[in-house]
């Protein structure tokens, strides 16, 4: 088989995904649920271990992965009870990818 070719046109110049791993990712049933959620609303991996199926270590996995990707970004937090979290947010609202002649072209929207 040959080698994939993505060509990445950001219409947000701060983005910066790696389409291949996001693509990967994005097949992934627990990433989807996560991604889903994290769209909608910021939130923290213990919010998401209620909100989305997974164990707690999938979660951190998950989200770890997407933060590599460039799809996710997080913040620190502090609780009402003085301990430090990290809230996670969707950067991406809109992946859209495309076969333009031998490559694949991937346009990321925020």
């Amino acid at each position: 088989m040959a080698r994939q070719h993505y060509r990445q046109q950001n219409l947000e110049a701060n983005i910066d995904i790696d389409v291949e791993a996001a693509l990967t990712l994005l097949g992934d049933e627990y990433v989807q649920e996560i991604f889903a959620v994290l769209r909608e609303d910021p939130a923290t991996a213990r919010e998401l271990t209620d909100r989305c199926p997974g164990s707690k270590v999938t979660i951190y996995r998950r989200l770890n992965d997407l933060t590599d990707a460039g799809l996710v970004e997080s913040e620190p937090q502090i609780r009402p009870d003085g301990n430090h979290c990290k809230q996670y947010r969707a950067v991406v609202d809109e992946l859209t990818i495309s076969l333009t002649g031998d490559e694949f072209e991937a346009t990321v929207e925020a």
